[in-house]
Parts: structure tokens; sequence; C-alpha cells
């Protein structure tokens, strides 16, 4: 390993040397540029963006590309592509002369026959522009970069533009220093020092403006702030321009349409002694183009807006009959209207009543432009659209409309058009909607990674989004795949190792249907700001493991209501949210063992369950995609609530009862819990390429009642894994102290019914596709009621005590499309050691060694129980959160 390690380095060194290789004589490779920054805090990544000419690209401090650029010779590369090119040449002109002579027998042929058509042939060329590339050439220009040489046209240009943004930035008597150090190895580092000086800041701000609708609306804005804009502020033109963005989006959320940006301008009064600025805001009207005379503009005044009508033009014709061209041009009409095909039928909407009265709504009225029959229903459209008549024109409410009409999922197209009426204060609402196909088949192949188990899987699927004309979205899928997992006993015990071959076979149909609204009442019932959905599914899966096969039949009917941006709140049907049988058939082996434990609480787990869940709460937040901005935390929060057996339990009278003593439905026994679950993550960005992240899990669950024993195995949690506790291999860790080495009986798979598990990961870039990360993991699992089979596993006032923490590194390579990640984690404490001994940096652990040394006296058959500080590579897809 030395000697290897010295070879490495020697080699780097050796690369490092050649990096000037292929730079021509008298020039320099651009080493490294420097940028120093006095007198003022500047934002890094700005100011790095700003030069023109930047140094190769470093991976982990090396320039791999340039060092795979500089590998094989120019030359040489040149040489070959040329001989390449040569021959691809060759091959085509021999291509081309057997085209010929086909063609010619073909032209004879069809002459014979006395035809004037022949089949002309065409006989695939060699691509000669981009030729594939042999392994040398590949190397050097695909993978390799040209080494970067220092230019002073790109350098005088940095200077340049450090001035202008000096200035854009409020220091005005800034001065920028540069200096180019050209060094005997022909490398040269480029130095700038930009000294930023004093800097004007806004003392007063006054508003300027002859339209007092415009002046009040301002007014109400800068009553809202926590303090008046821009006052105090540096005079920096990214923050003035950030200004009339705000400024002019919230004029057009408040009925002023047509207002822009470009429609703010500043008037700034400095005073070099004080070096403040008195800034003064003026607002001016709109220019819009003549009725009389196109080509020219006059000025209107913004006013306040308002809905006249509101229209869908649904630009489809797959269910027009006849030909729809020349029914279209036989009325004088064009073939397309604001770019989408024009529509002929027209139903006009008006069904909705007011609320608490028979009278109808006047507000709530649509004009549906289709071709041939309306196929979806106006209803279910009109409860998408905000821009209601006579009702305010707000931007936000036109952006609202739009992403409700896309989440429905029936267009491949959305465009809304705003029309103005002259002379008015009112607008017509247009929205163009491009039917999409209604049905479709997919086949889906795919990688997963459960905890660190890895597997392939593929489905088959119909879908059909619009099934009864009301946005109803049907999915039918049957799918399977194989997977790795542990088996239940550690193999390890007898001496084995735990098998990472693909052992699980699983495969099973599933039906799902997405309803708008709540399923059964009318979607047109509800409030435009309810946007529930109803979700109503059943599947079935068959597990093939070497332990035994499983069967699990499973009915939900869910209700899911879209908050906000944010927020997604999930409401099961009550007393009957999710029925779920599970049947397993467990090996006659497999089965002898468990009976050989007498372990009810891994008896539980490996048997016959039957789960009615009386409700299902839960709750999701994702500010992903709400307004965020440069540096802005992100958050997610998923939380979940699932009581069962309750409302079994309330007829216990008419039920059986099996040999444990439990209630039971078709001969089983039904579990009876309660469970709560709860994942935070929180992420951090401090630049482009470095960020942090935290997360929290925090479940638990209370078996009662029905349930004797523990949480139902597919409601357990387990600690571990690629995605957990990267210290441990996965489902291996806990539960709490339970000293998992001295128990010869010991299983794989670990399950409890408490979870509390904390992580927290820094990542950084090392290249366009080599991502680092440095992690920190802390968890465990317990039970509720204690286990006598496994000691120390119950959770008690200790429970702080009892958190394993591992620390590690991971490399992850970036492909888009996805992510490919490998974790190693160090076990620092073990919590299943005993008390003092649980640190790995611990010399001497004579209480642990005493166990250790009884265990094997009393197993001498069986090998030594595995170390407690091993390090666990992990391999998974994706980030582990």
């Amino acid at each position: 390993m030395f000697k290897l390690t010295h070879i490495l380095a020697i080699t780097l060194l050796l690369f490092a040397c050649k990096q000037t290789k292929y730079v021509p004589e008298g020039k320099y490779l651009l080493k490294v540029n420097k940028v120093n920054v006095k007198d003022a805090k500047l934002d890094k990544d700005e100011v790095s963006s700003i030069i023109r000419q930047n140094p190769n690209y470093k991976t982990a401090g090396v320039k791999l590309k340039l060092m795979a650029f500089n590998l094989f010779d120019s030359t040489a590369v040149a040489v070959k592509r040329s001989k390449k090119n040569e021959i691809l040449r060759s091959k085509n002109k021999r291509k081309l002369e057997k085209q010929d002579q086909i063609n010619s027998k073909r032209i004879e042929k069809a002459k014979r026959k006395g035809q004037n058509l022949y089949t002309q042939k065409f006989i695939p060329l060699k691509d000669t522009v981009n030729p594939k590339m042999f392994f040398r050439e590949w190397i050097k220009y695909k993978i390799g970069e040209a080494p970067v040489i220092f230019d002073s046209l790109p350098y005088n240009k940095t200077i340049e533009q450090y001035a202008i943004y000096l200035r854009k930035k409020g220091f005005y008597y800034g001065s920028v220093k540069d200096t180019v150090v050209f060094h005997k190895n022909r490398k040269a580092t480029v130095s700038y020092e930009l000294t930023a000086g004093p800097r004007y800041f806004i003392d007063s701000v006054y508003v300027s403006a002859s339209n007092s609708l415009l002046v009040n609306e301002y007014k109400a804005y800068v009553k809202k702030q926590e303090k008046t804009p821009l006052l105090g502020e540096p005079f920096d033109s990214d923050k003035l321009d950030d200004f009339r963005s705000n400024i002019a989006r919230y004029m057009r959320d408040n009925a002023i349409y047509g207002f822009s940006s470009s429609h703010i301008s500043f008037l700034a009064d400095t005073n070099k002694t004080t070096m403040k600025v008195a800034l003064g805001i003026e607002f001016s009207d709109r220019l819009i183009r003549s009725d009389l005379y196109k080509d020219s503009l006059i000025k209107v005044r913004h006013r306040t807006t308002f809905v006249k009508d509101v229209y869908f033009h649904i630009s489809d014709t797959t269910y027009f009959e006849g030909n729809f061209k020349e029914t279209v041009e036989g009325l004088g009409l064009s073939l397309l209207e604001s770019q989408f095909l024009r529509t002929l039928d027209t139903l006009e909407y008006a069904v909705i009543k007011k609320q608490g009265s028979d009278e109808l709504d006047p507000k709530r009225k649509a004009t549906f432009l289709y071709n041939g029959k309306m196929e979806i229903d106006p209803g279910l459209l009109e409860l998408q659209n905000y821009l209601e008549i006579e009702n305010y024109y707000k931007e936000y409410y036109l952006e609202r409309s739009y992403t409700r009409l896309l989440q429905l999922g029936l267009f491949q197209a959305i465009k809304p058009v705003i029309r103005e009426i002259p002379g008015t204060k009112y607008i017509e609402i247009h929205y163009y909607l491009v039917p999409a196909k209604k049905q479709s088949f997919g086949f889906e192949p795919r990688f997963t990674n459960s905890n660190g188990f890895l597997g392939l899987q593929s489905s088959l699927n119909y879908t059909n989004k619009n099934l009864f004309g009301g946005g109803e979205k049907m999915i039918f899928e049957i799918g399977g795949g194989f997977e790795s997992q542990p088996p239940v006993f550690d193999e390890n015990v007898e001496g084995g190792k735990i098998g990472r071959s693909f052992n699980t076979f699983e495969i099973g149909p599933s039906l799902k249907f997405d309803i708008p609204g709540l399923f059964p009442t009318k979607v047109t019932m509800l409030s435009k700001r309810q946007r529930p959905r109803t979700v109503m599914s059943t599947a079935y899966n068959y597990q093939n493991r070497p332990d035994f096969q499983r069967h699990v039949f499973q009915l939900n009917y869910l209700w899911r209501f879209y908050v906000s941006k944010t927020q997604i709140f999930q409401a099961g049907l009550p007393f009957a949210s999710i029925i779920k049988f599970v049947s397993i058939n467990k090996d006659p082996q497999f089965e002898l063992e468990l009976n050989a434990l007498n372990d009810l609480f891994l008896r539980n787990a490996y048997s016959d369950q039957f789960i009615w869940q009386d409700w299902k709460l839960s709750l999701e937040y994702n500010n992903k995609d709400a307004d965020n901005k440069k540096g802005k935390s992100l958050i997610y929060l998923n939380s979940s609530f699932d009581p069962a057996g309750n409302t079994l339990s309330l007829f216990k009278k008419y039920q059986d009862t099996v040999s444990n003593g439990q209630h039971a439905i078709f001969g089983v026994g039904y579990s009876q819990f309660m469970r709560l679950d709860n994942d935070l993550i929180y992420s951090y960005p401090f630049t482009k390429k470095q960020s942090i992240h935290l997360r929290m899990l925090a479940g638990f669950g209370i078996p009662y009642g029905n349930s004797t024993t523990s949480l139902p195995y597919d409601y357990s949690f387990f600690a571990g894994g690629a995605n957990d506790n990267r210290g441990w291999k996965a489902r291996q860790l806990g539960p709490g102290s339970y000293k998992y080495y001295l128990d010869p009986d010991r299983t794989a798979t670990q399950i409890g019914d408490i979870r509390l598990q904390t992580s927290a990961e820094f990542r950084f870039s090392m290249g366009d596709m080599i991502k680092g990360a440095l992690f920190a993991d802390a968890g465990n699992i317990w039970t509720y009621k204690a286990d006598v089979n496994r000691p120390g596993s119950q959770f008690s006032t200790d429970w702080y005590k009892e958190l394993a923490l591992s620390a590690g590194a991971g490399l992850r390579v970036d492909l888009d499309f996805f992510i490919i990640r490998l974790d190693i984690g160090y076990p620092l404490t073990n919590p299943a050691l005993p008390q003092g001994e649980r640190w790995f940096f611990k010399k001497e652990r004579p209480l642990f060694d005493q166990e250790v040394a009884d265990y094997k006296l009393n197993n001498p058959t069986l090998p030594l129980p595995p170390k407690p500080f091993i390090p666990n590579i992990h391999f998974g897809i994706g980030y582990p959160f």
C-alpha cells in the first residue's frame, strides 16, 4: 500500500510537470486568478463571475481535464484522425459507386418494363463531419480540456467590468489595481485588487407622479413593509432593479393591468460630502398602439382593471365530424386563432348558484368554444379560473388559474391571453387549451435503493387521463422485479456471510383512480380555494423470499387537499381509510427456527396480519417551488398519523378469537395501534457549490388492545443503512442497548416501535459531475413494550444515552437523470456496548472483553461476535435525503 501511494503521487507530479506541454512558445498557462476586495464585503460569487478568463477546471484541487488533454501527443492524434478520415472517405466512395451501380440496374429494369419510375437505392454513408472518436481522441478532446492561455483582451475587459461593477454597487470612487506575474515555468498568476472606497447610501425617498391611483397604491405598498423601502440602503443598481420589479408586480396584483418595471424611473441627487442620495421615484403612463394609426403610440393613464368575460378555447378536432379545414375556409375564417386551431361551437356555461341561494352567480359564468363535442366537464374547467367576471384583474390570479389548469394533467398546451376592450376599464380572459393524449401505455425499467438494498424493477402501465369526462385519472399498472434482502436470521452466526444477490422476487398489479373533488360529491359544490382530490386505489403484491412467500392485498380511500404552493394535506375516509391483508407462507425450516426462539415480537412480525386503518392524516410542507431567492433555505416536512383497529374493536362481541387470544376477522387477528411519524429536512446553500443539509426523523407507535406485542411489520421502524445511520448496515442498528453480539439467535433485521434519527451533511462540488460530502448521523430504534428476547430494547428515560453516532464521507457522480452515491460511515458510539465503553476511542474495554469471553465459552462452536467498530460502505441511487 505504501509503494502504491508513492507511485500514484509520483504519477500525479509527472502529469503536473507537463501542464505547459501544449502551451505555445512565448505564451503562458493561466495558473490562477486572485481577487482581493478592500474596504467592503461583496458577494464572492458575483465578484468571481465578472472575470472573463478562468484557468483550467480543477477537481479536488487537481487539473484532471488538462492532464487528460496532455496525456496523448496532439500530432499523433491528428495524424491518426487524418488516416481514419481518409479510410472513411474511401469507404464512402465505394458505397457511392455501389449505390450508382444498383440504381443504374434499377433504371434499366424499369425501362425494360416500360415504367417511368423506379425505387432509388440510398446506402447510408459514414459520418465524416462528426466521426466516431477513437479512444485517445475521446480522452483528449471529450474528457480533456485544452490549456487556457493567458489573453490580455479578456484580462483588460475584466478590469473595465470591475470598475463598472463598483459603480453599480454605489462605490463611485473605487479603483481597480491589477497585476500579472509571469513565472519561469511558463505560468501566469493574475491578481485583481478592488479598493471600494466610500459608498453612497439613500438618505431620503420621494414620489413623483400625476396619477393619484399609482401614488396611493405605492403608499399602500410601503405601509405593508416593515420599513420604508430603499431608505438607508446602499445606492445599488441591482437593488433598485429588484425594487422596480417588486413594485411593478404589486401594481399588477392590485388590478393595474399592464404596469411594468419600465414605468418606474429614478432621479438621484447625490452629495459627495455626506455620501448621501436623495432618491426620487417617478411613475409614467402606458404607451399603447393607436386604434387610428397602428404604427403610432399614444399615452394612456394607468387605471383599475376589471374582468368582462372569460373564454375557454378547446383547440382540438378529435370529435369534429367532417373536413375541418374545408368547413373553416367555407365560413371565410382562418384555420388558426392566436396560433391555435380555431373553435366553431359555443357553450354558454352558467349553472353555479350563489352560496345559500337559488339565484345563479353572475361571476361564475364562462364561454366554452370547441369543435364537435365538449369532452371535458365545463364545470371542472371553470372551477380552475380565479379571474371571475366583474372582479378585479390580479396577475397572481392569472398565474394561479394557469397552475390549476396545468395540474389537471389534461392539456399538452395552455396559453392564457388577455385582450383589452378599447376605451374601457375591462379586459377579456381567453384560455387556449390543447388536450393531451387521453390514453397512453408506458414501460418503465428502474433501479431501486431501499435502505441500501439494491433492486431491479420494471412496470407496464396503462393511463386514462379523462375516464368519464370529469378529469378522472385511472392508472392500471403491473410491475415487479428482483431485490437484495438480508435473511431474517443472521448467517454470520453460523460462519456464513449475508448475501447481496437478488434473492427476492416480487410482482403484482395495482389500480388507481385520481378524481377531482371529494368523491362522491360533485366537484362544483366546492369553493375555488379548496382543491381536493380523491385517490382510491387497490393493489396486490406477491413476494417470494428464501424464508417465506408473502401475499399483500390493500385498499386505500384518501382525500388530498392542496392547501397552498407549499402544503398538501391528506385525510383518509373516516373509519375505513386503508384496509390491508397480509398472508405469509413460511418455509418449514424458517418456521422451525421461529418456533424454537419463542420470540413473540418476531413471531408477530412474520405472521398473517389484518390491518383496518380507521383514519389517516398527513401533512406535507415543501417550499422548494415557492418564490425561492438566492441563498434561501429549503424546508421539507412530512408528518403522518395512523390509527388502526379501533373501529373493529367496537364489535368485539361478534368476533372470533384465535390461539393467541386476539380477536379475529376472517380467522386472522387484526392489529390495533396508533402511529405518528415525522420527517423534517432543512437545506441551506452557502454558495453554488457548497450547502448544508439537516434531517430529523421522529416516529413512535403504540400497540395496544388487540395488538399484544408490537406494531405490524409494515408499520415498524428500522435503523441503519444508506439513507439512515450510515455507520451501520441497513436494518441492523438497535433496538436500544440490545447486546446483539451476545445473542446467538439474533436476526439480521431489527425492528422497533419508536425511532429517533438526525443527520447533518455538508455537500460540496468537486467538478461538473463529481460531488463530495461529509456527514454525521445519530439515532436508534426502540420497542414500546419490553421484549424478553432483546433485553435493553425498550424505550426509557435513558434513551439519549442509547443514540448511535457515526460520521463519514461520501462521493457522488451526478449523471443529470440520476445520482450514483458511495458513502463510507464509521461508528463513533455503539449503544450495545457496556456503559463507559461505548466510544470508539476507548483503548481498553474490560467489560466488553469479558462478555465476549463468556459468549465464546458458552458457544464454543460459534465464531466470535463481530467487532463493534467497523466502517460500512453504502452504495445508493440519489441523495440520502
